[in-house]
């Protein structure tokens, strides 16, 4: 079965590991996505996000260099393997992909704060192919707040959300663009109040590219019911976390599991309060650890599996698993 996954922070890990000295090969390597991981999982397409964490202490540490460095990873994997993964722009190129029997590959970003408010930087990531991106991460920026409360010590388990502080002038400046843009305004991570001022102020879907059912699982990262319906409402896509603090409601974050019955819980909640059709896949795969039942994206089917058993029909399975996300792609890029 197709499949399309909302997030991973693969280019991230493969940055690393070249700073480190120790290059991995995106043909195959011991992370949760490589080439033939892919392949096996019959993907369509993966967003790649190019992550930047702003709290990096690393000397001479630059956001904007991170992400350019990340998105330069990107093109080489586009350039060493052409005949197996291409890059997407527009929604043609997925069906230009697709025909030719070629993965698609979509850039996006985890973090504007990496543009330090300029949308002159913006636009120049667009024009090097970044089709989505997140207004913040884990930390304060121009742009917005987080739902890790500022001050507050960090990404705290399960972490009371930031119903305080949202977008920033220059975040409105930034929707209004990446609208006109049509590069889609991804609220993963951004506080709660920072979610009702993209619902009130935005004029096109978004997404909310890896995050799960706060009703089934506490942490922060997660949309309550409220949250739910108005991205349903506004044409908007959810991808489902494989993370395990966003999937299970324990007392302490090690007893949490990754399991795809989990998955499908959230799925089944997802649908039920918001409808089969906003319901996507957003792993967070090389961006996650602990034990995950999915230990990397060959082995889809075991989701598709859980669905079942959850009672999803056949067709809704492959709503999920890429019909949902296709239409969204092909209505917003």
């Amino acid at each position: 079965m197709k499949v399309f996954d909302l997030h991973c922070d693969t280019l991230s890990e493969l940055r690393y590991a070249e700073k480190a000295g120790a290059p991995k090969s995106f043909a195959e390597n011991d992370l949760h996505i490589d080439l033939q991981k892919l392949k096996k999982g019959d993907y369509m397409l993966q967003c790649f996000a190019a992550f930047v964490n702003l709290g990096d202490k690393t000397p001479g540490a630059d956001p904007l260099v991170t992400a350019l460095e990340e998105i330069d990873v990107f093109k080489r994997i586009m350039e060493k393997y052409p005949e197996e993964i291409a890059p997407v722009y527009r929604p043609s190129d997925i069906r230009k992909n697709a025909a030719e029997g070629k993965i698609s590959g979509m850039l996006t970003i985890e973090e504007g704060g990496c543009c330090k408010g300029s949308l002159g930087v913006l636009r120049r990531l667009y024009e090097l192919g970044v089709r989505m991106m997140t207004l913040t991460w884990n930390h304060e920026n121009e742009l917005a707040s987080p739902n890790v409360v500022p001050g507050g010590g960090g990404d705290i388990w399960p972490c009371a959300p930031n119903t305080e502080t949202g977008l920033k002038e220059k975040g409105f400046e930034f929707l209004a663009e990446m609208e006109r843009l049509h590069l889609i305004a991804d609220v993963s991570h951004l506080s709660d109040k920072g979610f009702w001022d993209i619902v009130e102020h935005s004029t096109r879907p978004f997404a909310a590219s890896h995050s799960n059912c706060r009703a089934l699982a506490p942490h922060c990262r997660n949309l309550t019911d409220e949250m739910i319906r108005a991205l349903a409402d506004k044409g908007g896509l959810v991808g489902l976390n494989y993370c395990s603090g966003f999937l299970d409601h324990q007392p302490e974050e090690k007893l949490c599991r990754s399991t795809t019955a989990l998955m499908a819980k959230h799925a089944a909640h997802f649908k039920q309060v918001g409808g089969i059709g906003i319901i996507g896949l957003g792993s967070d795969f090389d961006g996650i650890g602990g034990k995950l039942e999915m230990d990397d994206c060959s082995k889809l089917p075991l989701l598709a599996e859980a669905l079942r058993r959850e009672g999803f029909t056949e067709d809704e399975v492959e709503d999920i698993f890429y019909r949902n996300a296709r239409r969204f792609f092909e209505e917003n890029l």
